[in-house]
């Protein structure tokens, strides 16, 4: 009877719940657009905005009851909420007069591209988000859905704004996004139903010729991460410039920015001695200064380990393995080459140059209102991970070093791996020529065994030659693969069974392979193409 009575409850009860949850309703409907069409909207008349300004704020939606707050947090509920008074973006008289080009942006927010007369780009970006637009389209107006959208107040809607006086002061490179509303302005034409009545962000669009502007490195050629890896990886000639890509990665350590898969850069083009160099160029500022967990609903969220990158600002970083995890691909790849010194030296002078004036001047560049509401504690936190940056470096270099790789190209190249000691491995890489003679050198570290416990070496294409050679057998394991091309491998333990660290995986076609007795070889004729070309290597990244 008691089950039967369960049973019946369940019965009942699961439907109702499930209805409560994922039912429709207009109390859930969202916009980014803070303002509808006007009622009279003239699609033909052309108003003057020269001049204008609007008072608004971006969604006091998100300003909930006491109750909800209790359970799903402050957040930055208070800047979503406050009107401020914003520039009217007219596009008739902005940069000269915009032209609307395309629509786009990701599945949460609203993007517009626009050009200028002297063909430079702008976007437009959206202030507030809509993070359930992934969602079926039958659950968008769902309780579910509203809290999905509700987590965007963890976000600060002017946090992009203070970013720039700091980029520039370390020497980052950076847009310079202004505060606008967007009207229902007829001259949008097909986009106006899109972005008219939207409060956004207007930016340079880091692409195409930027040879005027010194925030992009006055560089004529942008390119996006797919095309600057896929030049890395093809030839030797073609370099990355690690260290300055280092230190766009500690300010985003410092300003708590989780978000930096590789659609987040564009990179600087610069001619080389033989190629191409590149530096990177941030971009989509959207997650930084982040306050989730500061109530019971968003900290056992958190709690489940599913999204350990949402982490909140605080003084201390306090994972720093998930506060670049979308980051770590790009990571591992480009920061290879460089030493804890390289990080160090790096460190110090972003400490150096961010100072407290530096700091405090960025954040007034908030509207007033929200600077007075919000501004004192992320400042402080700030200030604090500025202080402790070199320990905020150390931490990471080691995170990376633990499990290192050495990435060729598709060219010819030599790699020398002298075990120093049991605990030191030097790898040296040097560009070589078709019969095997040596060039300029493009790689060199030293390894330790207190931080590095394996040591990957990846060939891709060409006529690749490694040579491990040593007296003692390394703490350090050392895994090495060729690639699609004709490569050689030498093993010289000197007497030590150093081979017993050593793995080379390869296929049988015309590869030579020297090696002791303790080496351990695997053949595989069918290697996956994510490890042996520069084309498959790619597919690691998440980049179409």
């Amino acid at each position: 009877m008691h089950l039967q009575t369960n049973y019946n409850f369940i019965k009942i009860f699961l439907p109702v719940l499930v209805m409560l949850l994922f039912g429709c309703s207009q109390r859930f409907s969202h916009s980014v657009q803070q303002i509808p069409p006007p009622k009279n909207y003239n699609a033909t008349s052309i108003p003057d905005y020269k001049d204008s300004t609007i008072a608004i704020a971006p969604n006091p939606g998100y300003d909930h009851s006491k109750l909800f707050t209790l359970f799903y947090g402050k957040h930055y509920r208070n800047a979503w909420a406050t009107p401020v008074q914003v520039k009217v973006l007219d596009i008739g008289t902005a940069k000269g007069g915009l032209t609307p080009l395309k629509s786009g942006g990701s599945r949460q927010s609203i993007n517009l591209r626009l050009q200028a007369p002297d063909s430079t780009e702008y976007v437009l970006r959206s202030i507030d988000k809509d993070p359930a637009s992934a969602l079926p389209e039958k659950w968008r107006k769902s309780y579910p859905a509203h809290i999905l959208r509700d987590a965007t107040s963890a976000t600060h809607p002017y946090a992009a704004l203070v970013l720039p006086h700091m980029a520039e002061a370390i020497g980052v490179y950076h847009t310079d996004p202004e505060l606008v509303f967007v009207p229902h302005d007829p001259r949008l034409g097909e986009f106006v139903q899109k972005v008219g009545g939207m409060m956004a962000l207007l930016e340079k669009r880091p692409s195409g010729d930027q040879s005027g502007n010194p925030n992009m490195g006055n560089a004529k050629h942008i390119q996006d991460t797919e095309e600057i890896l896929q030049a890395r990886l093809t030839d030797n000639d073609n370099s990355i410039d690690a260290r300055q890509y280092l230190r766009s990665r500690l300010f985003d350590m410092l300003i708590g920015d989780w978000s930096r898969h590789e659609d987040n850069w564009r990179w600087a083009e610069f001619k080389s001695k033989n190629g191409n160099a590149y530096q990177a160029i941030p971009r989509d500022r959207d997650n930084v200064f982040y306050k989730l967990t500061d109530a019971p609903i968003p900290w056992l969220f958190m709690r489940t380990g599913f999204r350990n990158q949402f982490q909140t600002y605080r003084p201390k970083v306090n994972d720093i393995k998930s506060l670049n995890e979308s980051g770590r691909n790009l990571d591992d790849l480009l920061l290879s080459g460089l030493s804890l010194k390289d990080w160090q030296e790096v460190a110090d002078s972003i400490k150096l140059e961010l100072t407290d004036e530096v700091i405090e001047e960025a954040f007034r560049a908030m509207p007033d209102t929200i600077y007075k509401l919000t501004a004192a504690p992320i400042i402080n936190s700030l200030k604090t991970r500025r202080n402790n940056i070199q320990s905020i470096a150390s931490s990471y270099f080691k995170e990376l070093a633990t499990s290192a790789i050495v990435v060729g190209t598709d060219k010819h190249e030599t790699y020398e791996i002298k075990i120093l000691s049991a605990d030191e491995v030097q790898v040296s890489g040097f560009k070589t020529t078709k019969e095997g003679e040596r060039k300029d050198e493009i790689f060199n570290r030293i390894y330790h065994a207190s931080t590095t416990k394996e040591l990957s070496l990846f060939g891709l294409d060409g006529r690749d030659i490694f040579i491990v050679e040593g007296h003692v057998k390394p703490r350090i394991s050392i895994k090495i693969r060729g690639g699609a091309g004709v490569d050689s491998y030498t093993v010289k333990g000197h007497g030590s069974k150093l081979g017993k660290q050593v793995w080379i995986e390869d296929s049988k076609y015309k590869n030579k392979i020297e090696a002791d007795k303790y080496t351990k070889v695997k053949v595989n004729d069918n290697p996956p193409a994510n490890t042996f070309t520069s084309t498959g290597w790619l597919l690691r990244y998440y980049l179409n």
